[in-house]
């Protein structure tokens, strides 16, 4: 590469640093915000650019996984120190898990305890019931054994293996990439020690191009926050959460201090100063948020963790793939919610261990959510209500209308609590790997 073309890949990435500035990634938020409050027909025409904007952060997504995960596998086979990264890891993620369940099961029941439904609010509640049903496929969604089950009939293990790849890769499973590509990057990393030929280095190129691409995109975040939220705004209208205000408030209230609290304790163990904290999350948070997709935001969050933030290259590589496809601490938080919420609403009332439980329940159908959304999505959520003797068939109208908002919080809860166990897990140490001894062979 000459020095002219790398000056101009260099300013590029500057030009999208600037286009993730907070002032215009909040500017670009308050904008939709308001476009989609006024719902203005206007409005509607913007959703044609979202959805081909999602379409290309999309596109590169997940051969970004499949040259990343080998790498990052390949650096930890050939470190000494991967052991006490893992472990640490492990730690965190386990700690992590159960204060966000504990305390997403807690806080919302404690404000249910002291808030009560009027017989007006729940009249209301009854006609959105009715209303939703005819925008909803409910005869689908109240049949969560035809909605969980795998197309083809494979078991939820069983479907976690790909058995073609590239199916997968036009089909956009990113578990199946994932499970694929680390089984892959094992055995390259066995195959290269016993014949002496890589192909790490090809990979590394494809990586960069592939973090090129997102440079090229990132300028265009603030035209996609726009594009993606306001419409999502001005379709649902206000009038949607005046009625389910209660829920809203709780849910928020909830998410907004487990985001708070990520962003405090990564501050902390990492020992900057809590607006660079704020100021690096806030890009990948809100392209979460716009795009209501976990997986798009793994190379910002990548950038940041390794450029803004100062940890290493590898336990990122290695992790933020992985917790960003696996751990889904925003459903975690929506279940135990909903769950409370619905009791509420039917006049049920939880004790300490009914609310231990619901908590326990939320984090194991969490897992049920990989890969999946919509009202695929919300399925899982049958296990959790129905040991309390809750009605499913009375959730899915009602969760299926704020499934747009809510998905953008619980990205942005995913985000941010898994950024938050890698800085616990590693912090600002140096992690490197010892260079490969490969010789080739004759």
């Amino acid at each position: 590469m000459s020095a002219a073309e790398r000056k101009r890949r260099v300013d590029f990435h500057a030009w999208a640093r600037v286009c993730n500035r907070p002032s215009v990634t909040i500017g670009a938020v308050i904008l939709a915000l308001l476009l989609g409050a006024s719902r203005h027909p206007f409005v509607q025409y913007l959703k044609p650019v979202g959805d081909f904007y999602l379409a290309l952060l999309q596109m590169c997504v997940l051969p970004f996984l499949l040259a990343t995960v080998p790498l990052a596998v390949r650096s930890s086979m050939e470190s000494g120190g991967i052991g006490t990264v893992l472990r640490g890891l492990l730690v965190a993620v386990g700690c992590a898990t159960a204060v966000v369940a504990l305390f997403s099961a807690m806080l919302p029941a404690l404000i249910f305890h002291f808030v009560y439904l009027d017989e007006q609010a729940i009249g209301r509640i009854g006609a959105l019931i009715g209303d939703s049903a005819n925008r909803v496929d409910v005869e689908f969604a109240l049949d969560p054994s035809r909605a969980a089950a795998a197309p083809d009939g494979k078991s939820a293990v069983t479907a976690l293996v790909p058995t073609n790849i590239f199916a997968s890769l036009s089909g956009n499973d990113s578990i199946q990439v994932l499970v694929f590509a680390a089984i892959f990057g094992i055995g390259m990393v066995t195959a290269e020690r016993q014949s002496g030929y890589s192909v790490f280095g090809a990979l590394r190129h494809v990586q960069a191009v592939c973090i090129q691409i997102f440079d090229w995109f990132n300028v265009l975040v603030p035209v996609g926050i726009v594009a993606l939220i306001a419409p999502q705004i001005a379709r649902l209208g206000p009038e949607v959460y005046a009625v389910l205000a209660l829920f809203a408030y709780a849910f928020l209230a909830t998410s907004f201090v487990i985001i708070l609290a990520a962003i405090l304790l990564i501050a902390f163990s990492l020992k900057i100063s809590l607006t660079a904290v704020c100021n690096g999350m806030l890009a990948p948070m809100m392209l979460g948020a716009a795009s209501r997709n976990t997986l798009v935001c793994i190379p910002l969050a990548l950038e940041t963790m390794t450029e803004r933030f100062g940890i290493a290259k590898q336990p990122c590589d290695l992790f933020i793939p992985l917790g960003f496809t696996a751990l889904r601490f925003g459903s975690v938080v929506f279940f135990c919610v909903a769950t409370l919420f619905l009791g509420m609403l039917l006049g049920k009332s939880f004790g300490p261990l009914d609310i231990l439980i619901i908590a326990v329940l939320s984090v194991a159908a969490s897992f049920a959510t990989i890969g999946v959304g919509g009202l695929a999505a919300l399925t899982p959520l049958a296990a959790v209500l129905r040991p309390f003797g809750l009605s499913y068939e009375l959730a899915v109208p009602l969760m299926m209308v704020v499934d747009p908002i809510v998905n953008m919080i619980k990205v942005m809860i995913n985000v941010a609590v898994n950024c938050l166990i890698l800085a616990l897990a590693t912090g600002r140490r140096p992690f490197v790997a010892e260079p490969a001894t490969v010789v080739r062979k004759a």
